[in-house]
């Protein structure tokens, strides 16, 4: 009897937990507002003949939201973000609540019988980004913490040489810089 009552108490006690996971949980931070300097962690997932990376590789980067909207979640967010060497901009488009994706290319040296061709391969990539965080300011949500990712699939190889190029990708995560405060340029 006592046995039966401990699998009833325990059954119980999950019953809530068992209906919280089966009913699809909401989006967090459905309004918050992609604004600001966020300071990025990350590590490389895919490196495949790219020279001074590999997997596992930690990095660090700096990426800049520029909304295009006066308030709340913008259609699109301009996104200038930091590389190793060089910067990028590009517009990302909004997905769904708190989430962003968008496609760019940069151009990179690429050395061909003895020359340095300086645009010598195109790398086109997509972004993704997620709010994970967000404090209310001001009357609206801002975001103080993402997730995004990067994908390379396959570089252009722009000189007279053939050859396969390689690929690339990371998984990043940071916050809001402390000194940029919760809505720069809102």
């Amino acid at each position: 009897m006592r046995r039966v009552l401990i699998a009833l108490a325990a059954a119980l006690v999950l019953l809530p937990v068992a209906e919280a996971a089966a009913q699809p949980p909401a989006p967090p931070f459905a309004d918050a507002r992609l604004q600001g300097t966020f300071e990025l962690a990350g590590r490389v997932t895919a490196a495949h003949a790219v020279k001074g990376e590999h997997v596992g590789q930690v990095v660090q980067r700096v990426w800049s939201f520029s909304s295009t909207c006066p308030a709340g979640q913008c259609p699109d967010v301009a996104l200038t973000r930091s590389r190793e060497t060089a910067t990028d901009s590009l517009v990302l488009h909004r997905r769904g609540p708190g989430s962003y994706a968008g496609k760019g290319s940069f151009v990179a040296p690429l050395r061909c019988a003895g020359r340095l061709y300086p645009a010598g391969e195109k790398v086109p990539f997509t972004i993704t980004v997620n709010v994970t965080f967000a404090v209310p300011f001001g009357g609206s949500t801002f975001a103080t913490r993402i997730s995004a990712t990067y994908v390379n699939r396959k570089r252009l190889n722009r000189t007279p040489c053939v050859g396969a190029l390689g690929h690339d990708a990371a998984n990043y995560h940071g916050h809001l810089q402390a000194t940029a405060g919760p809505a720069p340029g809102a």
